[in-house]
């Protein structure tokens, strides 16, 4: 199956060897892919309250609200 934005490369028996996704593609179902990709990257990282990123942010450049 071709997918607009996606090339796949297999060795010479026909084992999938590699896969390319163009971030530039307009396809939206590449964009839809590279969102999860993006999501699964970095489900297990820390997270910090909105609020308190943008106080920190706010004080570091003296921005009063």
């Amino acid at each position: 199956m071709k997918l607009q934005g996606i090339k796949s490369e297999y060795t010479p028996k026909g084992k999938l060897k590699k896969v390319t996704i163009n971030a530039a593609s307009r396809s939206e179902f590449v964009e839809d892919l590279l969102d999860v990709i993006a999501v699964e990257a970095t489900k297990n990282d820390s997270t910090k309250p909105f609020d308190e990123v943008v106080e920190r942010l706010d004080k570091k450049h003296g921005i009063k609200r």
